[in-house]
Order: structure tokens, then C-alpha cells, then sequence
């Protein structure tokens, strides 16, 4: 068992659904909700398993084995991140077909946030009037991005993150002794990922991470005007392969800052020492929204150089509105 198992068992999501299975009240459909895809992944993995299991998931067993070696013919995974009419509808011809092993038949999908409305329309039809003896688990990034339809005829489980220190602990397990190095760059990656274990394995397998972080920090600390912008932004080199990475950090930036105004200041970040102070909470609440608003460009294929533009440009307008 991973770390990240072990830690997903004392879980909400995961209690719930054992609860059940040892009430004899399991569900015919959950939604595991959470952004975190490693986490959401994994999850409804898990879960999927304490429905089958004749234990509730106890590994030891034969179903379990069959399980986690990909051969039981009961359960069936998609974890496509695009899900289209065909597959529902091979989904649903499936879930009517009664010779599998076992009592029940588990179908899992992952990543309901790629599944469009018409395609979640016809799957709809299936959770109104489920086939006896099959349970659904779904995961999705958000709420917003399952139909209302479907939602009411789920039961809802939210997975609401790691802690640091838990994260930090996933990062180094395979490490036995951590070096100074490989410390600094855990913690900050755990810090970073603030309870997404996804998003701190992606910052902490980045080796600029920490250069990149220092730099934006310092182009955030001189730009004192938009006369400065063009030169401040030169240094950073955006394009569209850096641009997503860069308003990561920037959200880790000030959301540090905002938890430093809260009084819950992070050891190993001494780059934010200088900024302390300098923003108030209406300001960091605005900025955090701004680059909330430079992401969404992002999504929809904007210039770069123009998500740069609104983020820079907004953050200085923020400051000047909320001044003290």
C-alpha cells in the first residue's frame, strides 16, 4: 500500500462508502468530488474496491487480487479525460450484461468534467433506472462540471485535501534519508501545493521550480508602474509553454503572503520576507481573483503575452484601488 492510500483510507470519502458496505446500504451511484486528480483517481479506485470486496476492500482476498492486478471482469474503469456519446453508450450495453463474478458489478469514471452534456444526458437515462446489482463511482474536478440531474441521484463525497505534512510525507517516501536539498524542495513543493497532491508532485519533479519562483517574486517586487512592465516582463520569458506555470506561482505567492497576514507564516520561502506587509487582505483577496481571471484566458487559448499584460497590469490597478 502507497502512502497516499493510506492516507486516502482515513479519508471521508473512503469511511463513507466502507460505512455503507458494512451497513448493507451501498449506494447505486457516488460522486467523489475533489481537483485533485491524483487523489480523485485513487479514490474511486479504492472505493470501487470496498464494493466489490466480500471484506470491504481488505486486500487479502481473491477478489482484491484480481483487482489490483487489472483481471476482474465485475469492475470496468474509464479514465479518459474526454468521454463521448459512444462510450456511454458501450458503458450502459455493458452495465445490462449479467455474467460477471460476484454480486455486484462496479463501473468507474474518473473524470466526469470530460464527459459533455449530451453524452451525460444519455448516461442520465441509466442512473434513473439503474440495472440491479451494479454500482457507479464518478469523479469529478467540481461540482459545476456534473449536470443537476445527475447530482441528484448521487451521493455527494468530498475529498477536501492533504495537509503539508502529508503531502511532504507522499514526495519522500521512496527517499530514505532525504538530503538538505531534496528537504527544501519537498516542503516547498507540499507548501506550494496547498492540499493538492497532484499539483506539489508536478512543482516538486520541476527542477527550475525554485528559480522560477525567486524570479517571479523579484519581478512582482519592481514593478512599481507599467512604464517598468515591458522591461520587467523580458525577464521572464513568458510563451505559451511557461505561461500556466507562471500564474501557479503567482497564486502561491499571494496566497502565501495571505496566510503570512494571517499569522501562518512558512518556513523556507525567505524571497516573501520583503513583501510582507505590503499588500493588505481587500488587495490580496482581488489579486488572487485577477489571476483566478488570467487562468480562464488561459483555458481559452489566449496570447500569452496578453494573460501577462491583464496579470501585471491588474495586479498594479489592485494595488492602486485598495490602497491603504
Amino acid at each position: 500500500m502507497t502512502e497516499t492510500e493510506r492516507l486516502l483510507k482515513n479519508s471521508r470519502p473512503y469511511l463513507t462508502v466502507s460505512a455503507d458496505k458494512k451497513g448493507g446500504v451501498l449506494n447505486h451511484c457516488y460522486l467523489i468530488i475533489s481537483d485533485d486528480e491524483t487523489a480523485r483517481r485513487t479514490l474511486c479506485r479504492m472505493v470501487a474496491k470496498v464494493a466489490l470486496c466480500p471484506n470491504g476492500g481488505c486486500d487479502e482476498c481473491e477478489v482484491c487480487e484480481k483487482i489490483n492486478d487489472g483481471a476482474y471482469v465485475a469492475l470496468k474503469i474509464n479514465e479518459s479525460e474526454k468521454i463521448s456519446v459512444d462510450d456511454v453508450s458501450e458503458l450502459i450495453e455493458d452495465s445490462y450484461f449479467t455474467g460477471f463474478d460476484g454480486d455486484k458489478k462496479v463501473y468507474v469514471v474518473t473524470d466526469m468534467q470530460g464527459m459533455n452534456e449530451k453524452a451525460q444526458n444519455k448516461f442520465l437515462k441509466t442512473l434513473e433506472e439503474p440495472p440491479e446489482d451494479v454500482v457507479f463511482i464518478l469523479g469529478a474536478s467540481q461540482q459545476t462540471a456534473v449536470l443537476a440531474t445527475i447530482l441528484s441521484r448521487c451521493k455527494k463525497l468530498y475529498f477536501e485535501g492533504f495537509t503539508a505534512a502529508q503531502i511532504y510525507g507522499v514526495l519522500t517516501e521512496k527517499t530514505e534519508e532525504p538530503d538538505e536539498e531534496t528537504t527544501r524542495a519537498a516542503t516547498r513543493a507540499a507548501v506550494c501545493g496547498f492540499g493538492n497532491l497532484t499539483r506539489a508532485k508536478k512543482l516538486y519533479d520541476d527542477s527550475a521550480f525554485g528559480e522560477k519562483f525567486s524570479l517571479l517574486v523579484s519581478v512582482i517586487r519592481n514593478l512599481s508602474s507599467t512604464k517598468k512592465l515591458d522591461g520587467q516582463l523580458l525577464r521572464l520569458k513568458i510563451d505559451k509553454s511557461n505561461i500556466d506555470g507562471y500564474l501557479d506561482i503567482a497564486e502561491t505567492v499571494f496566497r502565501l503572503i495571505l496566510a503570512a497576514e494571517r499569522g501562518a507564516v512558512e518556513k523556507g520561502f525567505e524571497e516573501l520576507d520583503a513583501m510582507k506587509g505590503e499588500y493588505d487582505y481587500p488587495t490580496l483577496v482581488n489579486i488572487l481573483d485577477l489571476i483566478i481571471k488570467c487562468k480562464r484566458m488561459s483555458e481559452s487559448n489566449c496570447n500569452p503575452q496578453s494573460i501577462a499584460d491583464a496579470l501585471f497590469i491588474g495586479i498594479l490597478e489592485v494595488k492602486y484601488l485598495c490602497r491603504k
